[in-house]
């Protein structure tokens, strides 16, 4: 049986929050949402250290469902 994983993303915006760039954690996944919220404040930690104190650094865990032929465009 397949799982459904979960990811989580990751934003770095500017302190008015119009500008943001995409700080995804690419390489790692998770088994359910909970356990990605657990990692949510170290994955935060690891990007802040790269970036200006005046970020905005936002996360959400999401299910990983990859699209199929009925998935209407977003744009």
């Amino acid at each position: 049986m397949k799982a459904v994983l979960v990811a989580m993303h990751l934003v770095a915006c500017q302190p008015d929050l119009l500008i943001c760039k995409d700080m995804s954690v690419n390489s790692k996944r998770w088994t359910d949402v909970e356990t990605c919220r657990q990692d949510r404040d170290a994955e935060i930690f690891r990007v802040k250290q790269t970036l200006p104190e005046t970020v905005v650094v936002m996360s959400r865990c999401r299910y990983l469902i990859g699209k199929d032929r009925r998935t209407a465009p977003a744009f």
